[in-house]
């Protein structure tokens, strides 16, 4: 089963405030961009429920986030869509979600 993730409405003020702190301090707002709590955080509080019942634990998130964060800086930037963001941190939950039960798979030992 594929890990299927709720489209959020874009936060239109989150992206203009980052846009402010990369003006003011780049190497701390791409720091803080790249830790990735300020989306992570707020996402899995609201949809948590969704995810669990797909398998999602609270780590997922973080970890796809961390795999896909310079598409979210390219969203600040202007240079993709909000869309695009969301579709690649599902399609890199689904690589976490394959990489697990391959790993189950592999690491089980029969009865």
């Amino acid at each position: 089963m594929m890990v299927k993730i709720l489209r959020p409405e874009e936060p239109i003020h989150l992206k203009e405030r980052w846009k402010e702190e990369l003006q003011r301090n780049r190497k701390i707002a791409i720091a803080s961009i790249k830790q990735g709590t300020w989306f992570t955080k707020s996402y899995w509080d609201s949809y948590k429920d969704v995810l669990k019942a797909q398998g999602v634990t609270w780590q997922d998130p973080m970890e796809a986030y961390g795999l896909c964060q310079y598409k979210f800086i390219k969203w600040i930037k202007g240079k993709i869509s909000w869309e695009k963001v969301i579709s690649a941190l599902e399609e890199q939950l689904n690589i976490i979600r394959i990489k697990r039960v391959e790993w189950h798979f592999t690491n089980s030992s029969e009865v």
